[in-house]
């Protein structure tokens, strides 16, 4: 399957237009967004300064098609640190869809990544 990824902390707030970032992601996942894929979410050295605000995460959910969710054949969550974890839970309503999804994989360490994407196919930057 094609693996995409997402590394939390290149979004900047401030920086980074999140409607083009939406946008990018819709281009990019159009051509394969109807056969399975994967998606690996890297929030390494993630904080208060890469989140997204309340009102553009809930977009996400209202923006993406439907098919793209459907053809999801697993989300990586790759280093979620504290933050991310005190970030989701004041954000619970907004990502009540994704509680207990069976595609959601948590890793915490790169031996457990390798168990579902081999090393030569990774694409995660050297800081991670």
């Amino acid at each position: 399957n094609p693996v995409f990824y997402y590394i939390a902390r290149r979004y900047k707030i401030g920086e980074t237009n999140g409607d083009q970032l939406i946008y990018h992601v819709i281009l990019t996942l159009k051509p394969v967004c109807r056969k399975p894929f994967e998606l690996v979410i890297d929030f390494t050295h993630t904080s208060t300064e890469n989140r997204f605000r309340t009102e553009f995460l809930q977009k996400w959910f209202v923006v993406l098609p439907e098919v793209a969710y459907d053809n999801i054949h697993a989300a990586y969550v790759y280093n979620a640190n504290s933050w991310v974890r005190e970030y989701t839970k004041y954000h619970d309503r907004a990502l009540a869809p994704l509680k207990n999804h069976k595609k959601l994989i948590f890793l915490d360490t790169p031996i457990r990544l390798n168990e579902h994407i081999h090393p030569d196919q990774q694409k995660l930057p050297g800081a991670t």
